[in-house]
Parts: structure tokens; C-alpha cells; sequence
């Protein structure tokens, strides 16, 4: 099958730049690019799992903050250095 794709000169070597700094050439990136884009079944299904979440009350979501205010109050938090410690650790393997 064979896609083509018109882009104005300008947003091609944007393109182009992009995907030289991706280590990809320019019909990596637009395979990736296209890779990404999602048939209209995936995005009803994506639709439905949103909807089926519950909706929360003002007061809910009121709750949900005093509740994240106390929790900081209390000390009962990580600094950004200590979850980045944290993933670092977690995640050693992807260095």
C-alpha cells in the first residue's frame, strides 16, 4: 500500500530536522507518525472506558484536596529529588 503525504516545504524540514535528531529517517518518523493515529473503533472503545468513570461532586473533590492539603501538613509527601531517587532505583536497567 502506498501513502502519500503533502506537506508544506517548511513543515517537511521541520520534519526532516526532527527525525535526524530522532536518529530516524523522514519515512520512520511519518511510519511512527501514522503508527500513532487510531482507528474510529479504537476511539469509540477509548469513549466508553471514559464515560463509565464516576463523576465526583464538588464536595467530593473538595474532600479529595483537604484531604492532599492535610497529607502535606503531615509531612506525608516526597520531594521531587526523592521520587526521582525512587524511579532512578525502579528503573536502573534503562540507563
Amino acid at each position: 500500500m502506498t501513502t502519500t503525504i503533502t506537506l508544506p516545504f517548511k513543515d517537511y524540514n521541520r520534519a526532516k530536522t526532527f527525525a535526524k535528531e530522532q536518529n530516524l529517517s523522514i519515512d520512520e518518523l511519518f511510519v511512527a507518525l501514522i503508527g500513532q493515529l487510531t482507528l474510529k473503533e479504537e476511539d469509540d472503545a477509548w469513549n466508553h472506558i471514559n464515560e463509565s468513570k464516576p463523576e465526583y461532586t464538588e464536595e467530593e473533590i473538595n474532600e479529595r484536596i483537604d484531604e492532599g492539603e492535610l497529607q502535606f501538613e503531615r509531612g506525608e509527601f516526597k520531594t521531587h529529588a526523592q521520587m526521582m531517587a525512587d524511579l532512578q532505583e525502579e528503573f536502573s536497567w534503562l540507563k
